[in-house]
């Protein structure tokens, strides 16, 4: 398996490894968001399992785990409420609006993971375990599930031939 050549292989810690989870799952998200075409975007699947409104659920998902009180504000003048299922769909997010959240979210879930005291009680999210270590596994399996729908979509879009963005992924490049 090829390693991204900034990750320490002679060991590390426990935040270290998860950051690096975390920073190969923010890779893949932001390449497939960028595979979308723009019709694909909002027409591809069906019902409220659309690129769009699934990107919007995994950002969503990152601000409310990560418990950022940040007023969002899209580039393209959109309202950012967070309602993925309902929002109409010239209300969705573009691309560009979802790849500067990407930037955005990843530099604050890299701040949460590095501040976070692992071993903390969890009294917040009681359904993703007892700890903050919890806290933080849950929502990146959150994410994983959804990138995985995200992936689904993208090879519709494709008629099945887009790209493998897991393996791209581990290409180093700047998310």
């Amino acid at each position: 398996m090829r390693r991204a050549a900034n990750y320490n292989t002679s060991g590390g810690t426990l935040k270290e490894g998860i950051s690096y989870q975390f920073n190969h799952t923010w890779k893949m998200f932001c390449k497939m968001v960028k595979d979308f075409d723009d019709e694909s975007w909002t027409k591809t699947g069906c019902g409220y399992i659309t690129p769009a409104r699934i990107s919007y659920h995994i950002l969503g998902g990152t601000k409310y785990y990560i418990e950022d009180e940040t007023v969002i504000s899209f580039a393209s003048g959109k309202k950012a409420d967070w309602n993925w299922e309902n929002a109409r769909n010239e209300d969705l997010p573009s691309k560009e609006d979802i790849l500067e959240l990407i930037h955005m979210y990843k530099n604050k879930s890299d701040i949460w993971i590095n501040q976070i005291d692992l071993e903390a009680d969890n009294a917040k999210f009681p359904w993703a375990g007892p700890t903050k270590l919890s806290v933080v596994l849950f929502q990146l399996r959150h994410m994983e599930y959804h990138i995985g729908e995200l992936n689904l979509l993208l090879h519709m879009s494709k008629d099945g031939n887009a790209d493998d963005n897991w393996i791209k992924a581990f290409d180093d490049f700047i998310v």
